[in-house]
């Protein structure tokens, strides 16, 4: 059995799709006994955490919680236990969707359709790079400007002059185009990370990320594929680099947020015609 490294996982839309499958959904049940203060606990927990009635397997994950006198031991052992249930319930959703033929190829997938697709990958996070490229951060980094010549300074120190001004120009140049256009793409994708695949876009809830900020730029150095089990929200079947090719009527105004991310994604390579737009269950490298 291959081992599943994730890196993201939304329990709610997990959950809510094996309810749906299931006609309801028993996610945890939590006994407790024993003698509890404000300070310490003396005595011991079991906590019963599992998924009911899939599949008619009645699984259940049985763990046995020791307490000793640290409630904060105690959370993490709590949260251990969901951590555990939740991996093993994408298992479950995607078993579920393959025996029931409502696991489609990604490249035949429409709307609405589930996909689990293994791609090459590009991870974004806008606000992360609008903090580190924040011209105040960068000023003790890019190559400061040179110092003006003598007055009678040589032809060669005139020349090198310039170069090293138009150099230390361009650098800051470059850097501040960086910087205010995702500034801009952090206010389009608020609280959001985008995932670049293969023939789709990947909008991910940042609070579903099971990596800090750091983590999530070095994964941008791996060579391996992730998978990504998700939904299909829609088809972008044309993008507009240039901008939409109509003026806008009063109608219009639901379509203004869809149209900037379309022109933002599009110019810089990161939408394509008839990419899939994918709202993702869960993200993960998987390991034999």
């Amino acid at each position: 059995m291959n081992t599943k490294d994730y890196i993201y996982l939304d329990e709610d839309l997990l959950n809510s799709h094996l309810a749906q499958f299931e006609k309801g959904l028993l996610i945890k049940e939590t006994s407790e006994h024993g003698l509890e203060s404000s300070d310490s606990t003396n005595g011991s927990m079991t906590a019963d955490a599992g998924v009911n009635g899939i599949f008619g397997l009645g699984l259940k994950l049985q763990n046995q919680v020791c307490e000793g006198d640290s409630s904060t031991e105690s959370e993490f052992t709590k949260n251990i236990v969901e951590n555990v249930l939740s991996d093993y319930a994408v298992d479950l959703l995607i078993q579920h969707c393959t025996e029931n033929e409502v696991l489609h190829d990604f490249n035949s997938a429409s709307e609405g359709d589930f996909i689990c697709h293994e791609s090459i990958f590009q991870i974004y996070d806008f606000n992360y790079l609008k903090e580190i490229t924040e011209p105040e951060c960068l000023k003790h980094i890019l190559p400061a400007p040179p110092s003006a010549p003598r007055a009678h300074a040589s032809k060669e120190e005139r020349v090198e002059y310039l170069k090293r001004k138009t150099e230390a120009e361009n650098a800051s140049n470059i850097y501040n185009i960086i910087y205010h256009f995702s500034a801009f793409a952090d206010k389009l994708f608020s609280d959001s990370i985008l995932i670049k695949l293969e023939g789709g876009l990947v909008i991910c809830k940042r609070d579903k990320l099971r990596l800090n900020k750091a983590q999530v730029s070095f994964e941008n150095e791996s060579g391996r594929k992730i998978q990504v089990l998700g939904v299909v929200s829609t088809v972008k079947e044309k993008t507009h680099p240039k901008g939409p090719f109509k003026a806008l009527s009063a109608n219009d105004l639901d379509k203004v947020s869809s149209m900037l991310f379309d022109i933002t994604l599009s110019n810089f390579k990161m939408l394509h015609d008839n990419d899939k737009i994918i709202k993702p269950i869960a993200i993960y490298f998987e390991a034999d």
